[in-house]
């Protein structure tokens, strides 16, 4: 009965992982697809070449759009309820990882937390590589755990082997797993203890690395005859998580960089921006991999010239890593997430402290859960080094549900017991951890999550999409709530006046463009869109100025010059 029950435990926590995540899919989230890897997957799949784009890709997550699209067409929403199968055996491997480790209590309790973990369906209900990373990193754990209680030499090498592909198939799905591949190393001289076979372990291990991870720094070097081992955007986002204005939460951006991407065919234009501003600034024809070294440079001069205020950021990336907040850089996750936070599911804050405390009770035992302590640390190291976004410490969840799973068998194991004292200390550990991490920068956190509010919901998901729809007077109200919370957003200004415009508001429309190149005065937009007023106007001279004054500033602004080139034809005429 017992072995039936155990056999049972796996088929139950799968279907238990897909109905949530099926509610999730189904209640909470809009139909609304992050169109990143789906738009250069339809660019591919039809013969286009998309350049440097390339680079900024995660190569294993768009061969796999490129592979979906050619099965299955535009139908994107496809592809999320597969990545929600994927997490829900993401669930069954951590699971796996508890029981061989700690026993199958601790097994089944970290599948339950992750199942919780609401936040964690959304970002897989994103079209985004992350459920992939959890997949991949949770099999190499499995594998290696696996592989160094192998008896037969033969298979033994063979897991080696196969966990060094899947450490590769990570690597090419997300840069920053190539950190994991030191930790493991460690653990296996420090596991093993012949020399030969710790010798052999390794040479199989980084050969499955390399047969994984060289054709895509192939691929690169033949289409650029550049050196690129994955992807060239480390600078651009090291850039984001250090340099000046960068919080830990908000990213650093270059200026007005936002509003310049608007209106861009490409999505994620700002990689684009930013090889174009390096090449710029430098003056020289970098390639993608020497304009990610501009970037590094660049932000390691400004980390070196404010030491004191970039040490203080990094304790505050750290504080965050653990904190309760979620940051979402994607509109859609983030509205989301503002409904499914008051779902009955377990937030972040509690999964990090009972994880806490799951390491401290662990300390005696770091040899055994050393994977797990080095997972949690990569993702670490990763917010520390770029920002503290919610999916660059997601993939640390699963293994620090093994802790919190221990914390709280240890925690029952106390009451049977009896021994009160234990009980109520780890108890007050764990709810003073959990306080810290809701009230940390608490009212840093208040004023970047308006910020969020009226970019995300009200503007981007607001006014902005409502205008696309022709509902302008709807759009107009939305706008006005983004600048109620954020009165300096030059976008919301500029689709202000675009509506008035439309509704025959000349005199508003004026005002709001002359705001747009009030806080924007370095962008295009504004003096272009006011150009164009007064020439419904009929208001000639001013027109001219203001879209000359547009095209001084992008000479590649086709309607500025469209309008200026006919101006002339007809003064010649």
């Amino acid at each position: 009965m017992l072995t039936k029950n155990r056999n049972i435990t796996p088929l139950a926590i799968f279907i238990l992982a897909l109905i949530i995540k099926l509610l999730i899919f189904f209640f909470v989230t809009d139909p609304i697809i992050f169109n990143k890897y789906p738009y250069f997957a339809e660019q591919i799949s039809n013969g286009f070449d998309i350049g440097e784009r390339i680079v900024d890709l995660s190569p294993f997550y768009l061969y796999i759009n490129v592979l979906f699209y050619k099965i299955y067409g535009t139908n994107w929403e496809a592809l999320a309820v597969l990545q929600i199968i994927i997490g829900s055996l993401n669930c069954l491997f951590i699971y796996a990882v508890g029981n061989k480790l700690f026993g199958r209590t601790v097994g089944i309790i970290a599948a339950i937390i992750l199942i919780l973990y609401g936040n964690l369906s959304l970002i897989e209900l994103t079209l985004e590589p992350e459920t992939f990373v959890i997949f991949f990193n949770s099999l190499i754990v499995l594998c290696l755990i696996h592989a160094k209680n192998e008896i037969s030499p033969e298979y033994r090498s063979w897991k080696w082997f196969l966990a060094g592909a899947l450490i590769g198939l990570s690597v090419i799905t997300k840069s920053n797993s190539l950190l994991i591949l030191p930790g493991t190393i460690i653990w296996i001289w420090w596991s093993i203890s012949k020399r030969d076979k710790k010798l052999a372990a390794t040479l199989c291990l980084l050969l499955g690395v390399f047969l994984v991870v060289s054709p895509i720094t192939v691929r690169n070097y033949l289409k650029f005859n550049d050196f690129i081992l994955i992807t060239a955007d480390g600078g651009k986002v090291f850039f984001h998580g250090n340099g000046p204005m960068a919080t830990g939460m908000e990213r650093a951006d270059l200026s007005q960089q936002g509003f310049i991407e608007e209106g861009q065919s490409d999505p994620d234009y700002a990689h684009v921006l930013f090889r174009n501003t390096a090449r710029a600034l430098s003056g020289l024809p970098l390639k993608p991999s020497e304009c990610a070294n501009f970037w590094f440079n660049f932000t390691i001069d400004h980390i070196q010239a404010n030491r004191i205020s970039s040490i203080y950021l990094e304790l505050k990336k750290f504080c965050f890593f653990w904190g309760n907040y979620e940051v979402h850089d994607l509109d859609s996750t983030y509205k989301n997430y503002a409904t499914i936070k008051y779902w009955p599911l377990i937030p972040y804050g509690v999964i990090a402290a009972l994880g806490i405390v799951g390491m401290g009770l662990l300390i005696k035992r770091f040899r055994d859960a050393f994977l797990l302590y080095w997972m949690i640390l990569v993702y670490l190291l990763s917010v520390l080094i770029f920002f503290a976004a919610s999916r660059y410490r997601l993939p640390a969840v699963p293994f620090l549900s093994i802790f919190a799973a221990y914390t709280l068998n240890y925690l029952y194991s106390t009451v049977r017991g009896k021994n009160w004292k234990q009980f109520l200390i780890y108890l007050g550990i764990t709810f003073s951890l959990f306080v810290c991490t809701n009230l940390v920068f608490r009212n840093e956190i208040k004023t970047f999550d308006q910020w969020q509010q009226a970019t995300r919901i009200h503007y981007s998901l607001g006014g902005k999409m409502l205008f696309k729809k022709g509902l302008y007077r709807e759009a107009v109200g939305e706008l006005q709530k983004t600048l109620a919370l954020q009165p300096d957003f030059a976008p919301a200004y500029n689709y202000m006046g675009m509506s008035y415009a439309i509704l025959n508001d000349y005199e508003q429309a004026e005002q709001y463009f002359q705001k747009v190149i009030q806080f924007a005065p370095g962008i295009d937009k504004g003096y272009m869109n006011l150009g164009l007023l007064y020439k419904l106007k009929g208001e000639t001279s001013q027109a001219d100025f203001y879209l000359k004054k547009a095209l001084s500033l992008n000479p590649h602004n086709a309607r500025a010059k469209k309008y200026l080139h006919e101006h002339n034809h007809n003064l010649s005429e």
